[in-house]
């Protein structure tokens, strides 16, 4: 748990590296390629390294975090078209943004409605298509198909975000006057989050909560903002780069965050991107909150439980579980079970047991369902499940009407429970509650 964490992140990262270095089918060249090239090794500033860039920029060739150069006499086809693409990206969400803005002073204007959803989807369009140039490089099947290519724009992608984080933890313990302490709690493919408490207690002390934001507001873009900006310049010029297009913006001003593991966290946000909040909103990535394989009644009040662990006390928490558990065995077994989804039926299936040894336990739950909805000749009243089927599953009670000889305590199946099963009373609401809520809140 950290307190007052501010995030920072690239603009379309990977279509802004293949900018950056030049990467194209038609640029790439064949220059001595130096494959004991990493990205430690440029961090570093080794004089291999430092020799065999220079060796490059002697040629005119920027040199990727691979060691793969790429000529910087002429922009390629591929960078121009990511440039074309991001600069129609930026200009349909600025449409976007505007009506948006009208709208909240015209809110029952139902045209801006159509404007605003019209914007959205262009922009959402551009940039699903400059994201999947690096996919497209590197899939076997693509005319310019090249893993040099698609490995310079994944490990200069790691060199970048690595490299800043480094250079603010020597800024901030330098201007803050702390040694060795590691500002950066977490990085990502594409961002930093920095936890900024030590700043915030060197220079504004016992503030409250709009005070302390519109500080950590002020100081990213007076000082941390500029100090990025000249970080990458620099790497640009190592790299001999052909523009540098590493623009990293502020993200969010959060109160407190949590991480449980990487790319696994929960923030309390009162700013984002310059939108302040009246009351702080949560932001959680890869939490059980954000997943479809957990009930939706679940991931709501996992939801309402992070934003009281967040903001209130241990007792609080502990009320509402209690609270929540009385009204989750009251609730019907289509609103409590597992959504999944099944594949390979056919290869679980067992024609002498129903399913066969190691089936995954929603497959199990599918394969128990269609024998017996068989069985009970009620195919023409129910649904049968199907190879690629979203299913539900629910765990049982032992024994149980359909358990059998192998005491099976799961069941799946697609929208209803069938009553014909006569499972009432069999659902183990203990098992379900245990492994859909707790378990994930003990995380």
């Amino acid at each position: 748990m950290h307190g007052l964490v501010v995030s920072f992140d690239l603009n379309s990262l990977y279509p802004h590296l293949i900018e950056m270095y030049n990467i194209s089918p038609e640029t790439l060249t064949d220059d001595g390629i130096w494959r004991g090239l990493d990205v430690d090794k440029i961090l570093d500033k080794t004089p291999e390294t430092l020799a065999y860039i220079e060796k490059h920029k002697d040629k005119n060739l920027s040199v990727a975090a691979t060691g793969n150069t790429f000529r910087t006499d002429a922009k390629g086809f591929l960078p121009s078209l990511m440039n074309k693409m991001y600069a129609e990206r930026k200009e349909f969400k600025k449409k976007m943004i505007e009506c948006q803005k009208q709208k909240e002073k015209d809110p029952t204007n139902k045209d801006l409605d159509y404007q605003i959803a019209k914007f959205h989807n262009f922009q959402q369009v551009r940039k699903i298509q400059l994201n999947s140039a690096y996919g497209a490089i590197g899939n076997q099947y693509f005319r310019y198909y090249s893993t040099e290519m698609a490995e310079s724009i994944t490990l200069s992608g790691q060199l970048s975000i690595r490299w800043i984080a480094d250079k603010l933890n020597e800024f901030l313990n330098k201007h803050i006057g702390t040694t060795n302490y590691d500002y950066v709690v977490a990085s990502d493919t594409d961002s930093v989050y920095l936890r900024l408490g030590e700043l915030v207690n060197k220079f504004v002390p016992n503030k409250t909560t709009e005070e302390t934001v519109n500080f950590l507001d002020k100081a990213s873009e007076k000082i941390i903002q500029p100090f990025i900006d000249k970080q990458y310049a620099d790497l640009a010029e190592i790299m001999n780069a052909y523009q540098n297009k590493m623009i990293m913006g502020r993200e969010v001003i959060a109160e407190k965050g949590i991480w449980t593991a990487k790319k696994r966290y929960m923030l309390n946000v009162w700013d984002s991107e310059g939108v302040r909040y009246e009351q702080p909103k949560l932001k959680i990535m890869g939490i059980e909150t954000t997943r479809s394989s957990t009930p939706a009644i679940v991931r709501e009040k996992l939801k309402e439980c992070i934003g009281l662990i967040l903001t209130t006390n241990e007792e609080t928490v502990q009320n509402l579980i209690v609270d929540f558990k009385e009204v989750f065995y009251e609730t019907e077994v289509e609103s409590i079970a597992f959504p999944r989804g099944v594949s390979n039926l056919k290869k679980y299936s067992s024609s002498s047991d129903i399913y066969s040894k190691g089936t995954p336990i929603a497959v199990k739950g599918a394969l128990i369902y269609n024998h017996f909805m068989k069985k009970l000749k009620l195919t023409r009243k129910y649904e049968t499940i199907f190879e690629g089927d979203k299913v539900k599953f629910v765990y049982l009670k032992q024994p149980n009407p359909i358990g059998g000889s192998r005491g099976d305590q799961v069941v799946s199946f697609k929208t209803v429970l069938p009553k014909e099963l006569s499972l009432d009373g069999y659902i183990d609401y203990d098992k379900q509650f245990t492994k859909s809520f707790i378990d994930p809140l003990k995380n």
